[in-house]
């Protein structure tokens, strides 16, 4: 049916928008908490008098990290905010803002927010949202009653993206200062390993989203494969240059089930069926090696593709060295084979520094120690041979005339892009689905090139500092602050894998569970489970041990993160918190999270317009080299309190004022901001009457360090800040003609070429961690895992689809900002769209359901898991496909407008890991369709 657009009336708009409307009238008043929204509006006499002012901030909706313009209006004692845009001197966002961005002042306003500290009623469940008001001295009498007698082990940390990005240097300070080896950090499983070890074993990145900017703005053919995320989510900086790219007159294809927001822009929208994403891209693959449509030159300088390559008596590739382990090659010019650097960003020289020509395909009859010699790009294509189009056509739909079309077209129309894509934790062969788009990159020569992946400033600048220290032969001081890409995550993975980083022995809790299961003979268990939720449930229990001892998860610290909405499935973590053997539940949040209701004791958290950051910032994953940060534009409304000063009093809990010596010296020792300075400051800031003095003292602290870095006083960088909001010293162009990775150094990989064959996936295998039926250290096809060990070529039946599901660009991640009044009433205006579960005419007509129907979706693996929701019925979904976006469904009725606005998807999702990294296998199942 074609699509009606909804008639938005003046009342229906206003009856949405109603407390957006009460929230634009209040203002701020410091000295005392307003006991309501009428408490903070301007007299009316006031407000033709009022003085505008502009503060600069950093948006904190969504891992983008927009520098946003904040306008309010002031009488001099109180201000309020009245409107957010987009910063115009941000080359990041470029002066826009989405929704999203545009909407956060009714963050600030709404009246949902949590006002004081809140402390569970006695005699009620976990779960149920019965809170008494607090002081902080209350909250934290009641956390050090309940804290004696944890173990250090037995805490796990959760925290969201913004714990992540803006709180790293002080959580995991906190974490090793005290000695706790469990964090559950959300993105994780969902995105950041899942999809991105795949890219990063290519490329050498950690966080493919947050290190790399493809430069849209000059590409002339850009696509989309699986990536819901980055464009129909809305990344404003994404978003704004594939924009330029259109205008411009770049092709946009597309491959997604669903006629997406970012499939309606494009000029070409692939409808595939769920989960043969790979089937496509292995066929490209295929395709472009088997035709040479690849950059010849680029592949032999500055891939491993000529490296020489056989099979060991296990039957597995290994790479050939020679006695000296440098790599080998063969060289076209003098017809034999030449050792190269082991580790370098070329391959058109040898050890000795001689000129040669490695070839990518060898002649007839070349060996080596008497065996049939082969390099890495023959073997590559051995591997994904029999992926030709005709065969992909079999189960993606595609005719094999569109494959092979759309493969010449991105090896022909340069330069081009094949975008990263963002959150795909959906199917068993996702990391493969990664990997293989970054050799696509690759092979087309469109890394760190303009018009293709760019490297953000912030990464490229640390992994040259990195890369100086080593040549002079000087050793990393300062870890958080000076290792980036693959060499950080590695590092994470020693620290936390590692029983001896603590002096009592345990290691992260999913090591520990993958220990025990391995010396049961089981195979349930997960290679690089760092950071995950991998164990939490037998050690929440009391059935986890570790080297004989007892292996228990008795408290959790929850920063700004909502597993009980968005992880899976729905009951999981709910069952965890509620569990007997669990003593202790903090959540820190600005709203009302569904997860809250989880918890003991509620610490408020100030928003991101009232507070100033404890720390610059590089400008996001901006291409070019600057650094912001956030001022605040009102004083905190509530009673509320920063993370740096939440963490510190831990510490104190926990191990009295050694801890808190412990964190600082942490901070020093990890970020390399002065412990003796931070003292001072903090001593400076309680003098003042700071409301959060360990924060403002880390700001002053972080931008002395900053400025002397740039060439700056404290003063002058502070002032320039607070002008413009970014301050900017090197653009993208001179970023590549003096680092380009890696043409102009190596890629933070094993060799330093862009890796077919990979040596991170290599080492995994040396050191015994993986035999996972998705490894592989070339790229290779793997099912989906929907139809198990076979490729999804099956049709189903009447009353059976496909499952899947995406962000709208009204809410982030799991975030509370569907209560946000100005996005709830654009969700509204678009409720049967945003909340309804699509299905496809043809489809539905069989089932006998209607537009509006009440429908019942049955998980095939697993019928317990149920989810119910209204069908919206349009041909703008692939015939065998249901979709739902993953946004709604709040439970927590505190959340006034959100609560019970649309469905959850985990109520259907099941709980399936990849034995890789612990990444969701959250498609994998096909779905009953019931009309209720």
């Amino acid at each position: 049916m074609a699509w009606r657009f909804p008639k938005l009336t003046r009342r229906t708009f206003l009856k949405g928008t109603a407390a957006a409307a009460a929230a634009t009238a209040t203002g701020t008043a410091s000295a005392h908490l307003p006991s309501s929204l009428e408490d903070l509006m301007f007299p009316e006499k006031k407000r033709g008098t009022l003085k505008e002012e502009f503060h600069h901030t950093i948006c904190n909706f969504c891992s983008s990290l927009c520098n946003i313009e904040v306008r309010t209006l002031t009488d001099g004692e109180h201000s309020r905010i009245v409107k957010l845009e987009g910063n115009p001197y941000s080359t990041l966002n470029r002066g826009r803002a989405c929704a999203r961005g545009q909407s956060g002042v009714f963050q600030t306003y709404d009246p949902d927010r949590i006002k004081t500290p809140l402390i569970r009623v006695e005699g009620s469940k976990r779960g149920e949202w019965k809170f008494r008001k607090a002081t902080w001295d209350e909250a934290w009498d009641y956390i050090a009653k309940k804290s004696k007698g944890i173990k250090p082990w037995e805490w796990t940390v959760v925290g969201g993206w913004t714990n992540c990005v803006y709180y790293m240097n002080w959580s995991v300070s906190f974490v090793l200062s005290n000695e706790i080896p469990n964090i559950v950090a959300s993105p994780m499983q969902h995105c950041v390993t899942t999809g991105h070890l795949g890219t990063d074993s290519v490329t050498g990145n950690f966080n493919i989203h947050d290190e790399v900017l493809p430069d849209f703005d000059n590409a002339k053919y850009i696509m989309y494969i699986a990536n819901n995320g980055s464009m129909g989510a809305v990344s404003t900086p994404r978003v704004v240059r594939a924009a330029e790219a259109k205008q411009r007159g770049a092709k946009i294809v597309v491959l997604d089930p669903r006629l997406s927001e970012t499939a309606a822009k494009a000029d070409e929208w692939v409808r595939i069926r769920p989960g043969t994403d790979l089937d496509f891209a292995t066929a490209m693959m295929r395709t472009i090696m088997a035709n040479d449509w690849y950059d010849a030159e680029f592949c032999k300088k500055h891939t491993n593709l000529p490296f020489l390559i056989e099979k060991d008596a296990n039957n597995e590739w290994q790479l050939v060295k020679d006695a000296d382990g440098y790599y080998l090659v063969y060289d076209a010019i003098r017809a034999e084979v030449r050792p190269v650097k082991p580790f370098h960003n070329r391959n058109d020289e040898d050890i000795n520094g001689n000129r040669i020509d490695p070839a990518l395909r060898l002649p007839k009859g070349v060996t080596h120690n008497g065996k049939p010699a082969k390099t890495v790009f023959e073997a590559q294509l051995e591997e994904v041979d029999f992926c030709t189009p005709e065969w992909a056509a079999k189960s993606t739909g595609i005719p094999a005339k569109d494959i092979e079309r759309i493969a010449w077209e991105f090896s022909h129309i340069k330069p081009a892009i094949i975008d990263p894509g963002w959150m795909g934790a959906r199917y068993n062969n996702i990391q493969m689905l990664r990997r293989v788009q970054a050799q696509l990159q690759a092979l087309i020569g469109g890394i760190d090139r303009k018009g293709g992946w760019v490297n953000g400033a912030e990464v490229r600048e640390k992994v040259m500092k990195m890369y100086e220290k080593q040549a002079k032969g000087e050793e990393i001081e300062h870890p958080l602050a000076e290792i980036g890409a693959m060499p950080f995550a590695q590092m994470v993975v020693d620290v936390f894998g590692n029983p001896n980083t603590f002096s009592h022995g345990m290691p992260d809790r999913g090591f520990a569970y993958g220990a025990m299961q391995r010396a049961k003979g089981n195979d349930d268990w997960v290679s690089l489970p760092v950071m995950t939720d991998v164990g939490l449930p037998e050690a929440v229990r009391g059935e986890l041990e570790y080297n004989g001892r007892k292996y228990m998860a008795k408290a959790f610290l929850i920063n700004g993160a909502n597993p009980v909405h968005h992880y899976f499935s729905d009951n999981r973590w709910k069952d965890l918190l509620a569990h007997e053997n669990v003593e202790l539940v903090i959540a820190i949040d600005v709203l009302p999270a569904d997860t809250c209701a989880y918890a003991d004791v509620i610490l408020p958290n100030s928003t991101y317009l009232e507070r100033d950051e404890p720390a610059t910032y590089g400008n996001g994953v901006n291409q070019d080299l600057g650094v912001t940060t956030r001022f605040r534009a009102i004083d905190p409304i509530y009673d509320t309190m920063e993370v740096t000063d939440i963490l510190v009093k831990m510490s104190e809990i926990l191990n009295g004022k050694e801890g808190v010596k412990r964190f600082i010296e942490t901070v020093d020792k990890l970020v390399g901001l002065d412990a003796n300075k931070a003292w001072q400051y903090y001593e400076e800031m309680v003098k003042a009457g700071s409301h959060a003095p360990w924060h403002e003292a880390y700001r002053k602290l972080s931008i002395e360090k900053t400025a002397e870095k740039h060439g700056m006083t404290p003063e002058e960088l502070e002032k320039a800040l607070r002008e413009k909001g970014v301050v900017y010293f090197k653009t993208m162009d001179e970023l590549l003609e003096e680092g380009a990775m890696p043409e102009k150094m190596p890629v933070p990989t094993g060799s330093g070429r862009l890796e077919f064959f990979s040596t991170l996936y290599e080492s995994m295998r040396v050191n015994g961690r993986t035999r996972a039926p998705n490894f592989h250290v070339l790229a290779k096809w793997f099912p989906a895992g929907v139809e198990g060990n076979k490729q999804i070529t099956r049709r189903l039946k009447d009353n059976e689809f496909f499952f899947t599901y995406g962000k709208s660009p009204t809410v982030s991640h799991g975030s509370t900002n569907a209560n946000n009044p100005v996005l709830y009433a654009i969700n509204s205006f678009k409720e049967d769209i945003y909340t309804g579960i699509w299905i496809h005419p043809d489809r539905a007509a069989k089932l006998g359901v209607k537009n509006g129907d009440r429908i019942r979706l049955v998980n095939n693996e697993d019928n317990s898991l149920q989810v119910e929701g209204n069908a919206y019925v349009t041909r703008n979904v692939q015939p065998e496909t249901l979709f739902m976006y993953s946004s709604f469904g709040t439970e927590n009725k505190a959340l006034t407008r959100a609560a019970g606005f649309g469905s959850a998807i985990n109520k259907v999702i099941g709980y399936k890991i990849d034995p890789v990294v612990g990444g969701f296998r959250s498609q994998e199942f096909t779905v009953t369709v019931e009309k209720v």
